[in-house]
């Protein structure tokens, strides 16, 4: 059985997960915290602002809770396999690293323009702008390739095998894609002649983020019950 740290069987990864188990908590405990962290930034957000929409735009709980998140997984990865993601799963670290700069609005913050902007290439933007965005660009066109070479297939199998970790991983991207669809949704459907009213577009920003943070803490379960497993496989491995 494959999992998706490695490209070798779970034994290799088996020791390398058990260094840290006798001085950090249970795996799930992780897991545990990350929902009180989105439980929290939602009350935060109910209760102290008003609309509610006055809480999902950037600097806001739930937008800084989701950023904390996504920093809070690779945290985890880099804690249970440090071999694999500075290794030949560094691609598992990075999409975590990406995330967490995309929801802290790093390209916006540091460049003129986003990075997906096309202004920043044919503008007067300075150069070094423009290679740090290719240069992203590139690393994310990598990232994405090695995920689905490499850990898409793994994931399909053990989805295929009824782990609860690889369901999990599969609902948060549901979570995700949902959320990229109604980013924007009033101005994607005003290019084929559709018009919302201001309403609707809030209520759909409003849902656009909290997928978003739901997605997080499910990917955090995720990781945390991969772990788990690993450490039952390794105890279980022990006594034989």
């Amino acid at each position: 059985m494959r999992i998706p740290f490695t490209d070798l069987s779970p034994a290799p990864l088996m020791p390398e997960a058990g260094i840290f188990a006798p001085r950090i908590p249970a795996p799930l405990v992780f897991a545990a915290l990350a929902t009180l962290c989105g439980g929290f930034a939602v009350w935060v957000a109910q209760v102290y602002y008003s609309p509610l929409s006055a809480a999902l735009h950037e600097g806001g709980p739930v937008e800084v809770a989701s950023a904390v998140l996504w920093g809070l997984c690779a945290i985890m990865v880099i804690y249970f396999a440090p071999g694999r993601v500075f290794g030949s799963q560094w691609q598992i670290l990075a999409l975590f690293l990406l995330l967490f700069s995309r929801e802290m609005d790093f390209d916006k913050r540091f460049l003129d323009e986003g990075i997906l902007q096309l202004r920043l290439y044919s503008g007067d933007a300075p150069y070094w702008q423009k290679i740090v965005g290719l240069v992203v660009i590139l690393m994310v066109l990598a990232v994405a390739w090695r995920l689905c070479r490499r850990n898409l297939p793994v994931l399909w199998a053990e989805v295929r095998h009824g782990a609860a970790w690889a369901w999990c991983s599969c609902g948060a991207l549901g979570l995700l894609v949902v959320a990229k669809s109604l980013d924007g949704i009033g101005r994607k459907l005003a290019d084929f002649g559709l018009t919302l009213d201001p309403q609707t577009v809030a209520t759909a920003m409003i849902y656009e983020e909290l997928f978003e943070l739901f997605a997080v803490v499910v990917i955090v379960w995720a990781i945390s019950l991969l772990e788990a497993r690993v450490r039952r496989d390794h105890l279980a491995g022990s006594h034989l």
